[in-house]
C-alpha cells in the first residue's frame, strides 16, 4: 500500500475512534468471496475497495439485567423482566448504541465521499421503528452482513452463539460498517480463536433452543464463518415467554471487564 493510502487509513481510524467507535478494523473487498449474489461489497459501491468495520461494547451491568431490581417496590415481580428486558436492555444495549454506531458511519461516509470516494453504510440494524422493513426481508436478513465484515477486518471470530465473538469484549459489541472506494490498508484476520468453542457453549446450553450448531467444525480453527444458525422467528417468538434477549451475549466468559 502506498503512504496516501497508509495515512487516510489511520485518518479514519482516528476519525471513527473520535466519534466514539472502540473497535475499527478494514477489510479488503476481495476477503467477501462468496457472498450471497448482489451482497459483494462491490456490487453495492461500483469499484469498491474496502470495507470499514466498526464496533461499540454493550454496557454489561445492562446485559446482566437479571440481577437488578430483585426487591424494589417499584419495579415489581409481574412486570420486572418485560421492563428491563424490552425496556432498558432494549434501550441502552440496543437504540443507544445503534444511533451512535449510525452517526459514526454517516461521519465516514460524508467524509470519505468529499475526498472523491464513492462510498455507503446502512443502519446498524433494524430497530424497532423499521420493524415492517425486517419482516419484508427473506430470513429476516440485513441488506448488508456487520458480522461477517466485523470478522473480515479482523475484529473478532464467528462464535457458536452466531455473532462476531472479540478478544476485547466478547459478544457484547454491536458493529456497523462502511463500503468505500477508498484504497484502504486492511487489518490483519484474528489469528488466535476468541470463541472457546465446544469445551464452553454456555451459549448454545443456555439458548431456549433457537440456536443449532452445523455439523461439523475444528476448535482449533479460527472461524471466518458461521459454525451455527439463528431461528430468527423463534429467537423474537422466545422472548416473550423465556426472556432471553441478549442471554447468549450475556453467559459467554470471553472480554468480561467486571464479574457478574
Amino acid at each position: 500500500m502506498s503512504t496516501t493510502s497508509t495515512l487516510l487509513t489511520e485518518e479514519v481510524k482516528e476519525l471513527a475512534r473520535r466519534e466514539g467507535a472502540h473497535l475499527v478494523g478494514i477489510a479488503d473487498v476481495g476477503r467477501f468471496q462468496g457472498a450471497p449474489r448482489g451482497h459483494h461489497p462491490a456490487e453495492i459501491v461500483r469499484g469498491a475497495n474496502s470495507v470499514i468495520s466498526f464496533g461499540i461494547p454493550l454496557v454489561e451491568q445492562v446485559a446482566d439485567w437479571n440481577e437488578m431490581f430483585q426487591d424494589s417496590e417499584i419495579v415489581v415481580p409481574e412486570i420486572r423482566k418485560t421492563i428491563l428486558q424490552d425496556y432498558l436492555y432494549s434501550t441502552v444495549n440496543y437504540s443507544f448504541i445503534n444511533d451512535r454506531l449510525d452517526q459514526i458511519a454517516l461521519r465516514l461516509t460524508l467524509h470519505l465521499q468529499s475526498l472523491g470516494f464513492r462510498s455507503t453504510t446502512f443502519p446498524a440494524t433494524f430497530g424497532a421503528a423499521y420493524q415492517r422493513f425486517h419482516e419484508m426481508m427473506p430470513g429476516l436478513m440485513g441488506l448488508f452482513s456487520q458480522r461477517h465484515a466485523a470478522v473480515r477486518a479482523g475484529l473478532g471470530e464467528f462464535g457458536l452463539n452466531n455473532v462476531v465473538v472479540t478478544p476485547e469484549y466478547g459478544p457484547r459489541v454491536r458493529f456497523n460498517s462502511v463500503i468505500t472506494q477508498a484504497p484502504l490498508t486492511p487489518s490483519p484476520v484474528l489469528r488466535e480463536k476468541a470463541c472457546r468453542g465446544s469445551g464452553c457453549a454456555l451459549c448454545v446450553e443456555m439458548c431456549p433452543g433457537a440456536l443449532s450448531l452445523l455439523p461439523a467444525f475444528d476448535d482449533r480453527e479460527v472461524w471466518l464463518d458461521p459454525v451455527s444458525r439463528t431461528d430468527k422467528p423463534l429467537c423474537r417468538e422466545k422472548r416473550k415467554t423465556e426472556f432471553c434477549y441478549g442471554r447468549c451475549l450475556q453467559v459467554c466468559p470471553v472480554g468480561r471487564h467486571t464479574s457478574s
